[in-house]
């Protein structure tokens, strides 16, 4: 199933931003954009497991579609919004690039991790012990 794809793409993009912030190996905009694939994927998963594909990419609008379509905790709202703020969308203006600080990143990681939480039982998957939290 194409919904279990996007659930494994999520999580090695989750392990690797959770790894990366943790060992401070990669910048704070790698980072971001990896912890960002993840949220997304993550998002996209539950989404198509539901029959419903995301129409726009975007953590807000994706958000936008689970909560017509799910119980989505509420509190994620403030965190897609604080993800939102870095987002450096397609547009003919030049525009300035915000690099997280080390504190915003590890509050984008702990919302993936919310979020990889509310999801697993969403799709039906049982959280093995052993699994990176």
């Amino acid at each position: 199933m194409e919904w279990e794809s996007y659930y494994l793409e999520a999580t090695d993009y989750y392990k690797a931003a959770l790894g990366a912030s943790k060992k401070n190996t990669l910048g704070n905009l790698v980072i971001y954009n990896v912890v960002a694939m993840s949220i997304e994927n993550y998002m996209t998963s539950v989404l198509m497991k539901s029959g419903f594909i995301p129409e726009h990419s975007s953590i807000s609008s994706m958000y936008r579609e689970l909560k017509k379509n799910h119980n989505a905790p509420e509190e994620f709202h403030a965190e897609v919004r604080f993800m939102n703020r870095f987002m450096n969308f397609c547009s003919l203006e030049p525009t300035l690039e915000i690099v997280p600080t080390d504190d915003e990143i590890k509050r984008m990681v702990s919302f993936a991790s919310a979020l990889k939480e509310w999801v697993e039982p969403q799709l039906s998957l049982e959280c093995a012990a052993s699994e990176i939290k």
